[in-house]
């Protein structure tokens, strides 16, 4: 078998042998070095977003409610989320349904 590989840029058009970037040009012609290049990109995007992401009030409030040290408001907290989380759930029942429907 032949370790020769010609990969043909896609901005000037140039034919590159064994080349990882063009030799005319410079742009990138290794279409596995193009995904590995972005996907490094991506995931360090999403590493600075969530290191940039922060709970807001309303869930640290609730969170910090159902670890209480006081016995009633830890239950009260978390009887009114188990309350909020089976409203979630009949309405995604109920628009699951109406979909179905629709469709």
């Amino acid at each position: 078998m032949s370790d020769q590989i010609y990969r043909k840029c896609q901005k000037c058009g140039t034919m590159n042998l064994n080349q990882d970037y063009c030799v005319q040009c410079g742009a990138i012609v290794n279409t596995t070095l193009k995904r590995k290049i972005e996907r490094e990109k991506l995931i360090k995007k999403k590493a600075s977003l969530q290191a940039q992401n922060k709970k807001n009030k309303v869930s640290s409030f609730i969170e910090r409610s159902q670890t209480h040290p006081n016995v009633i408001i830890r239950y009260t907290a978390k009887f009114l989320y188990s309350i909020w989380l089976l409203v979630i759930a009949i309405g995604s029942l109920i628009a699951f349904i109406i979909g179905y429907i629709a469709a």
